[in-house]
């Protein structure tokens, strides 16, 4: 850089610096907001009853949060009431929520041949939570009798709840055939869905178009709205890029890059702990929007360090696909879908982007000191907290 250029960034580096102080100081120990995953039911036919076991965090019900209008608990009102309950013991848990069973069991939908059953809460294990960092995860079983001749049920609750994936189980004491269970149900039901009807002899019949829309969901869903890392990431190279070729080859490469780790990853091949990934994620967003300082050319090196970001992006992907599991008899098929779905979020992430600014300001010549560079010292900074926030917070 001359001194010129010295000069006019400097106002810039001073607002990244302050930015980062004023994030650092603006800690509350006693607060941290998380991301709002899915709950994971898991049904199994018993002789005469129906068992349901579902993983899920029952603070989120007992403060009373909308699951399907927020992906972070700090994004709602009743945030601090959240942060309370999980501090909270794990008997105090239990005994809210056995107390608030009978409005719990409203929320919820479970029926077979269109009549209405009856789930009784038989169990509920809640861990203790030994730093209130994370979430905590707790189990409820439910039970439900049914007659001996009925086929089939369907399941699922009220959209406050947010999504819900949900997986049939085979046990024991049903007949079901070696040879069909791979085809029992398993399904990402959005936010207030009902399943398709679960069979009793694990039979189900699976629409793959209907699949692959699913799926596509959920991977478009992870880019917009919920992957605010990955949108930071993307926008990144996009303002990196002054021409349509720098932004194809460095696009090209994070999705070549991430499309093999994710698939591995699924296939359980390469497992690498989201505590390491996810810190390594927010750094990478840090970099590629700092490169956009001091350097204006695409190059080699920037090509190499990219597909190494979009390797790590792969593996953050992957981890969204093992909480909601791939359909085990169409698993290509899903692993294709969910990242046709992240693709098409890139895409249009993109698209929002060009349309806003690139398509009018990207040839003015302040577009460089008063919009990329100021963007990309603004998406640094946050890069930066997230790293800071995910390695030690």
């Amino acid at each position: 850089m001359n001194q010129f250029h010295v000069l006019l960034y400097k106002p810039f580096l001073h607002l990244f610096i302050a930015l980062i102080i004023t994030l650092i100081g603006s800690v509350n120990q006693s607060s941290f907001g998380h991301e709002i995953t899915p709950a994971i039911a898991e049904v199994s036919f018993k002789e005469d009853s129906v068992q349901i076991d579902i993983t899920l965090s029952v603070e989120l019900f007992l403060a009373d949060i909308d699951a399907s209008s927020a992906s972070d608990t700090n994004e709602t009102e009743k945030s601090d009431i959240y942060d309370a309950l999980r501090g909270r013991n794990g008997e105090e848990i239990k005994q809210l929520f056995t107390n608030r069973y009978s409005s719990f069991s409203d929320l919820i939908t479970l029926r077979s041949q269109q009549q209405v059953l009856p789930a009784q809460l038989a169990s509920i294990l809640v861990v203790e939570n030994d730093t209130v960092i994370y979430p905590r995860e707790s189990r409820i079983t439910l039970i439900a009798p049914i007659n001996k001749d009925d086929t089939q049920i369907e399941f699922g609750w009220d959209k406050r709840l947010g999504p819900l994936i949900i997986r049939q189980v085979s046990d024991s004491v049903t007949d079901i055939p070696a040879k069909t269970e791979d085809q029992l149900y398993s399904a990402y039901l959005a936010a207030g869905e009902l399943s398709a009807p679960i069979r009793r002899d694990g039979i189900t019949t699976v629409s793959i178009p209907e699949l692959i829309v699913d799926y596509i969901i959920i991977g478009f869903e992870h880019i917009i709205p919920k992957g605010l890392d990955h949108i930071l990431f993307v926008l990144g190279l996009f303002l990196f890029a002054t021409q349509f070729s720098q932004l194809a080859a460095q696009i090209s490469l994070f999705t070549i890059a991430h499309t093999i780790t994710l698939a591995l990853a699924s296939l359980s091949i390469v497992s690498v702990p989201s505590s390491i990934v996810e810190p390594l994620i927010a750094l990478s967003i840090s970099y590629v929007a700092l490169e956009t300082l001091w350097h204006r050319r695409i190059g080699w090196s920037r090509l190499t360090i990219i597909f190494g970001f979009g390797l790590l992006h792969g593996l953050g992907f992957a981890s969204v696909l093992l909480e909601i599991g791939l359909s085990p008899h169409h698993f290509i098929t899903s692993l294709i879908a969910f990242n046709v779905g992240v693709e098409l979020g890139q895409i249009a992430v993109l698209l929002i982007a060009y349309l806003l600014v690139g398509k009018w300001f990207s040839k003015r010549r302040y577009y460089r000191s008063f919009i990329q560079i100021p963007a990309s010292l603004i998406i640094a900074s946050i890069g930066a907290w997230w790293f800071i926030e995910r390695t030690f917070l």
